[in-house]
Parts: C-alpha cells; structure tokens; sequence
C-alpha cells in the first residue's frame, strides 16, 4: 500500500550528480535509525516490530530508494502511526515548530544525523512518506535539528549496569556501560589508572561514578565522565536471608526482638 511507503531521494551537484555508494549506504542506515526511533516513541519498546524491504531503486539524478514497511505481526501493526511520526517530527523542525515530549530527543538526534551530510557530501535530501508528504532536509533543517540536540547540562551521579565494548584507540579511553534502567546505553569516558579495573570488568554488572552529562531536551545521560567504578557481586555470590539470620547475636544487647524494635520505635 501507499500509506506504507518511503521514497529517499539523495542529490549530488558534483561528480557527474552521481552520489558516492559509501554516502548512500550511510543514510540508508542512518534513515534505518530514524524509522527506529520513531517506532520507539509509539510502542514505548525497544523491540522492533516493523522492517522494511526495498521495493524500487533508480539512479537518475538524484538517485532514489523507495522502501516499504512490513509487520512482523499483523496483530500488532503500528506502521501508519510510525511513519506519521516521522513526518510530524520533520515538518515541525522545517517549521521551526516547538517538538514536545523527551521521549522524541533520540528521533530528533537520529534525523539531525541524517540530514548531517546535506551540503557537504551530498547537495539535497528529500524524504517522501505515503506519497502525500514531502519534506527537504536542508542545511536550515539540520541547524534546527542541532540546535534542538545541542544544549547540555551535567552532575555529579552513579549509574549501575552491564560494562560492554571497550574502545582504547587514540588519546581516548572509552567504554559503553547498558543500565539496568534509563537509558539504552552510555558512553564513558574514563581515566588510564581505571583502564586494568575496566578492563577486568569487562561483560560484568558494575557501578560507575562521575560526571554525567545529559541533553537538555533528554530523559537520560548520554555521556559520563568517569572517576571510580567497582565490579557488582553476582546475585548468586550475594548472602541471603538464611546466611544472615543470626549473624550478629548482640546487636539487641539481650533483649528480645519485639522489646528492641519496641525501644527503636521509641526513640524515633
């Protein structure tokens, strides 16, 4: 159906107007990201639901790709909405519109990265959705899309969860840490004297402190700055009730534990 169409169009002025295939095949991946999060911000999962397959593919300046979104489950079909999310949120940055609701800062963040080589590797990026909306990615489109992403604030904070991917390449030391809650993932960035414990943390629970750094127009950190962490004890390693029963005799100094919990009940 039409409803469920998109059609990229992805213009070079230079070179004979044909596009660079490593250009192409960045923002057919990145409008994969875009088309993500969009689903994202309607099923409020994380699991993917719609695919899309490629249904028209033409070189004439500009070249184009039309795809279609296709269910995996009939039950649970949430394409129309998805794919008019995509539009809202495009036209309202072309209009310099106000986008309401942090839940959208990743779509925002996602089409902002889409439209980054408009002007420099590529000249013009049109998206066409349900061949009833068009929408020009231009440079305009891109500077209101950054500037949306851009503003940042930080603190002090913790944050627990899986340490995965360490990256020691260049003058940077980074790992990406998956919380257990919040966000997807967060990038650290963390000093030489914590590289032997990140490095034996590796594929472990921990819990890292520092400096985190959060978008304003974000739910989550995005980026911390990393000043201790400490490996988490497996669930399995962790004591339980029967092993503390009766681990500290003397702590009601003999008296029953109805007449202590009366006594802490007292003085509070």
């Amino acid at each position: 159906m039409d409803n469920y169409k998109i059609t990229l169009e992805i213009g070079n002025d230079i070179e004979g107007k044909n596009v660079r295939l490593t250009d192409f095949i960045t923002e057919l991946t990145r409008f994969t990201e875009v088309a993500r999060n969009a689903e994202e911000v309607i099923s409020g999962r994380s699991t993917r639901t719609i695919y899309y397959r490629v249904i028209n593919l033409t070189h004439s300046s500009p070249a184009s790709v039309t795809v279609e979104a296709c269910v995996k489950d009939t039950q649970f079909d949430i394409r129309e909405d998805t794919l008019e999310e995509i539009s809202n949120t495009m036209t309202k940055l072309k209009k310099g519109e106000e986008i309401k609701g942090s839940n959208r800062f990743d779509l925002v963040d996602s089409m902002r990265n889409f439209a980054e080589p408009v002007g420099t590797k590529i000249s013009h990026l049109r998206v066409i959705i349900g061949g009833r909306h068009e929408i020009n990615l231009d440079k305009e489109f891109k500077a209101r899309a950054t500037l949306y992403v851009a503003p940042e604030e930080s603190c002090v904070s913790t944050s627990r969860g899986m340490l995965d991917i360490i990256n020691i390449h260049g003058a940077d030391r980074v790992f990406w840490l998956y919380p257990e809650i919040g966000p997807n993932r967060i990038q650290c960035m963390f000093p030489d004297k914590l590289f032997d414990k990140a490095r034996m943390a590796l594929g472990m629970r921990i819990e890292v402190t520092g400096i985190f750094k959060y978008k304003v127009n974000a739910p989550y950190a995005h980026l911390a700055e990393v000043e201790d962490l400490i490996v988490l004890p497996l669930d399995d390693d962790l004591p339980t009730f029967k092993d503390l029963f009766g681990i500290d005799p003397e702590m009601t100094d003999g008296l029953s534990s109805e007449d202590y919990i009366r006594k802490v009940r007292s003085a509070n």
